[in-house]
């Protein structure tokens, strides 16, 4: 499918037709909750899809686990998409999948700590019966397992994009300023923002919601368009890896090194992004085994607030110092 953008937690009518206007490809309405109060009823949200005649882009945001509460409250809705977000047994979803046959069903995975095998294990359960995935993140201080404002590790979810027959969209503390990053470190199928486009009163904000599509779509284009192009790099000492898939970052940043040392500049800036640390973590494991590398440090704040790490070599001279 191509690459999608969906805005979680719709509050009114006019902030669902901003959504629209602004390019969002689904809207995402949360009922029947377990953490958290929806924002609207089931009544108010049936109304907005009626009045937006939004259906198709609409899609049902539940922890209900039970088959017919689904089943009635989808067709209440008018919705053409539900997102099972908690706990449900395979049974309900082989049932959901026959008496839905028109309903595009999205199974969450809840992302914690050192849980990909069995994360894993639910794709492989589940994807039979399911249109999609969505990797979230788990909050331990609340036990929240969704809009908790937060990132988890993202490698994790770029296992499951490589592991999952399904598409997998990404979720979990997602902004106008880490969702380019993300994109190119995970690769999904689409990626769902809620709490991190919200102004102080907790209403979407345009300006946000604006640049985080804007900024989704030039980082799904930039993996679409040019994944396997190899780049002709100016050897200057500033390496942004926005531009490249994060498994290409292991063999370019000795690479690039090693052509800043030929050409005696010693100081290197690594962009690498502030997100959820994942690709900085990266960066920096490859710099610890490279015996050039004299030493690094984050940057400050004259560094750029795009998260960068200064990285000073030895010259060419100094063999494997």
């Amino acid at each position: 499918m191509p690459p999608i953008v969906q805005i979680a937690g719709v509050q009114n009518l006019a902030e669902a037709q901003m959504l629209l206007n602004e390019g969002a490809d689904y809207l995402g309405f949360p009922l029947h909750l377990n953490f958290h109060q929806p924002d609207l009823s089931d009544s108010e949200a049936a109304a907005i899809i009626k009045q937006l005649n939004c259906g198709p882009k609409s899609v049902l945001i539940t922890y209900l686990s039970q088959v017919q509460p689904i089943v009635e409250l989808c067709r209440f809705l008018g919705v053409a998409s539900v997102q099972l977000h908690g706990a449900i047994e395979l049974r309900p979803i082989q049932e959901l999948r026959q008496r839905l046959p028109e309903i595009k069903i999205i199974k969450s995975l809840i992302v914690q700590p050192n849980n990909l095998t069995q994360l894993t294990k639910l794709v492989q359960r589940y994807y039979p019966y399911v249109d999609a995935f969505l990797t979230d993140t788990f909050d331990p201080t609340t036990g929240a397992c969704g809009a908790t404002g937060k990132t988890h590790d993202w490698q994790i979810s770029r296992e499951i994009v490589d592991f999952s027959p399904r598409p997998v969209i990404l979720a979990g503390g997602l902004n106008p300023y880490n969702v380019c990053e993300a994109i190119l470190t995970v690769q999904p199928a689409g990626v769902d923002a809620h709490t991190g486009l919200e102004d102080s009163s907790g209403y979407k904000d345009p300006r946000l919601v604006r640049l985080f599509i804007q900024r989704a779509r030039q980082a799904f284009a930039t993996i679409e368009t040019s994944p396997e192009l190899p780049v002709e790099l100016p050897i200057d000492g500033v390496l942004d890896l926005h531009t490249f898939a994060p498994r290409e970052v292991k063999d370019l940043v000795p690479e690039y090194l090693e052509a800043c040392r030929s050409k005696g500049i010693l100081t290197v800036r690594i962009i690498h992004g502030k997100g959820s640390g994942t690709l900085r973590e990266t960066v920096h494991a490859v710099l610890r085994k490279l015996p050039y590398v004299a030493e690094f440090r984050l940057a400050d704040e004259t560094g750029g607030s795009w998260g960068a790490t200064i990285v000073n070599l030895f010259p060419t001279s100094l063999k494997n110092i």
